[in-house]
């Protein structure tokens, strides 16, 4: 399956990503972006599905455009951008990511977010077809935000979440992840992609370093998410716990 044609169920991914830690994801990520990123810029966000991160980008001024092949999703960002008053800085255009040169052209944004994509390519060729497609429209000096699950953080989760510690153990022994369609994609390949493409600077960060062990009631009482969200954005550049998060992050300087 590649990542033009990714299929999504659109009423179930709404409702997963609108879940406390899916939200306290798209605060932390937009945290550390934004170390990077001052005054209105133009960003171009990859697979942007239903334009969650798109609208929260956009009501700090920034001018989004949402690419993604499905138009049910773009059609969901566009409603949310009416929502919340910033239908005229939100833009879409449905076409996959390895399209992105050929629909966008080159040089045109400030930033390019590539978040919980590349693991769903078939193999690190594709990776590398998708990160020179959309990195292309990025003007010189431009920034590119890439987010993906952290295999180093699954041993943790499927023991402690899924009380599964010998799936936990069958994957360390080299198993393929329990998504069928997601194939092993390490911070450290990416970075090798990255500098193939002549990126000379990559900066990483931990997202979720330690929400995904917190049992749910906890993370549904506003007080304690409050909280949670202050020790993770300072845990979130803070070795060792940036290795071992739930999501790597990495902002590249093209």
């Amino acid at each position: 399956m590649t990542v033009s044609g990714f299929d999504t169920q659109l009423d179930q991914f709404q409702q997963w990503r609108q879940s406390p830690l899916e939200q306290l994801r798209h605060t932390l990520t937009e945290a550390n972006l934004l170390r990077h990123v001052s005054g209105p810029r133009q960003i171009l966000d990859v697979a942007g599905g239903n334009g969650l991160a798109a609208v929260r980008l956009a009501t700090r001024g920034h001018e989004v455009t949402v690419l993604d092949p499905a138009g049910a999703m773009l059609r969901t960002a566009i409603e949310m951008a009416e929502l919340h008053g910033v239908a005229d800085r939100l833009h879409v255009v449905q076409a996959g990511a390895q399209d992105a040169h050929e629909v966008l052209g080159e040089h045109q944004f400030d930033v390019v977010l590539c978040h919980n994509l590349l693991h769903y390519a078939d193999g690190v060729d594709e990776r590398r077809e998708v990160l020179a497609a959309i990195t292309a429209p990025l003007r010189d000096g431009g920034l590119l935000s890439v987010l993906g699950p952290n295999d180093d953080f699954t041993p943790v989760q499927t023991t402690v979440r899924e009380l599964a510690p010998s799936v936990a153990l069958a994957e360390l022994a080299g198993a393929e992840p329990q998504w069928p369609t997601a194939t092993r994609c390490t911070p450290a390949e990416i970075i090798g992609l990255l500098v193939e493409l002549g990126v000379e600077e990559v900066v990483r960060y931990g997202v979720r370093c330690l929400s995904d062990l917190v049992p749910d009631e906890h993370a549904e009482d506003p007080a304690f998410l409050a909280d949670l969200e202050r020790l993770e954005l300072a845990l979130s550049d803070r070795m060792p716990h940036l290795l071992t998060a739930r999501y790597y992050h990495l902002v590249a300087r093209l």
